[in-house]
């Protein structure tokens, strides 16, 4: 029996750990055009659990400590892998494709040959996984915090619900350009919507500083950041989790990758979303169509002098009540609250539980 490739080995690692990463051709010559051979070698050795230190990683592999170092910082420079600092030490872990390695390849906004390659390579994979993809429902890597000055006076509102919360807690905050958008100006398309609007936090934002995919921000300035995108009408994502956010996205259904999933979608609202509904009072409403015009997810339509929402569609952000001249809109809780897992781990259990429930997990 041959031996498998190392690049089909990768490939069968980041079916196992990444969020909606499938084996296929379009898949190997991505990995094969941002892994050196010698790269996705040291990949296959390195955790995807929790970062461990250079010396684990060659002691496993059988080589000299100092040169799988060299290549361990190299890699994360590349945005290939992550490092953190821990007591003065870099440890290391692998990340998922996507999200992960995909973003870290166009925050920095960087336009030649390497950055459009791979914008093509992504856009090959991203459209593949479409045609091929499965409707069971696995636990999202994304939700949606709502504007928060848009939920119905009177209901509370979750600490993971609140944007604000996660800047006031935040030990370290960064901003980079919006890898999706970059990503389709790369390809000759993008939109107006504005570029250097993604916030980083906590260990993530320091890495992100320190290997130059973005820059460090005040608590101020990320505020700032929240309320132009809230006033451009982008909608608030994160990672599903409720302790911890690595990141806060301001997504268009037209380039972001969270959001077009789910636009293109025929139910939206099983997809990323909050625990929040819009309703619309229709007593106030004037038929103006704002909503329409700014809901992202197509969930808004006019019915005679009011306006009328689709449930299957909304996935509660809150934009179409922020942007109504009448005051006629609001968000109301949903029925059933689905809270975040309590960290990542958990996210990724979760994920894992639903791949074996539906058989979609590889056996390779």
């Amino acid at each position: 029996m041959a031996q498998q490739g190392i690049y089909d080995r990768l490939a069968d690692l980041f079916d196992q750990i990444s969020f909606g990463t499938n084996k296929g051709p379009e898949l190997e010559r991505l990995l094969r055009a941002l892994f050196e051979e010698e790269e996705a070698q040291v990949a296959l050795h390195l955790s995807p659990v929790a970062p461990e230190p250079p010396e684990k990683v060659a002691e496993r592999m059988g080589e000299d400590p100092d040169r799988v170092s060299a290549i361990l910082d190299a890699m994360a420079d590349k945005g290939l892998i992550y490092c953190s600092q821990r007591g003065g030490e870099k440890w290391y872990k692998v990340i998922q494709v996507i999200p992960g390695i995909f973003e870290l390849q166009f925050m920095k906004g960087e336009d030649n040959d390497r950055t459009r390659h791979l914008a093509r390579l992504f856009e090959t994979y991203f459209q593949a996984q479409e045609k091929a993809a499965r409707k069971e429902p696995v636990t999202p890597f994304a939700r949606v915090i709502p504007v928060e000055k848009t939920v119905y006076g009177g209901i509370k509102v979750f600490p993971y619900e609140d944007a604000g919360r996660y800047i006031d807690e935040a030990e370290a905050i960064s901003v980079s350009t919006c890898y999706c958008r970059h990503k389709q100006r790369l390809l000759g398309k993008g939109c107006e919507y504005p570029h250097d609007v993604c916030l980083q936090f906590g260990s993530f934002a320091r890495f992100v500083v320190q290997r130059g995919f973005g820059r460090e921000i005040s608590k101020e300035e990320a505020r700032r950041i929240l309320e132009r995108c809230r006033e451009a009408g982008l909608i608030h994502t994160s990672n599903n989790t409720r302790d911890h956010i690595d990141f806060i996205c301001n997504c268009c259904s037209c380039c972001c990758g969270i959001l077009y999933s789910v636009q293109s979608s025929t139910m939206p609202s099983m997809a990323a979303s909050s625990n929040y509904l819009a309703r619309v009072d229709e007593d106030r409403c004037v038929a103006c169509g704002t909503c329409v015009e700014r809901c992202q997810m197509g969930a808004m339509r006019l019915e005679g002098d009011t306006a009328e929402v689709d449930e299957g569609r909304c996935i509660g952000c809150g934009v179409c009540a922020d942007g109504c001249p009448s005051e006629a809109m609001a968000l109301v809780r949903k029925e059933r609250v689905t809270e975040p897992a309590k960290d990542f781990r958990e996210l990724v259990m979760r994920q894992l539980e639903d791949k074996k429930r539906l058989g979609l997990l590889s056996s390779g």
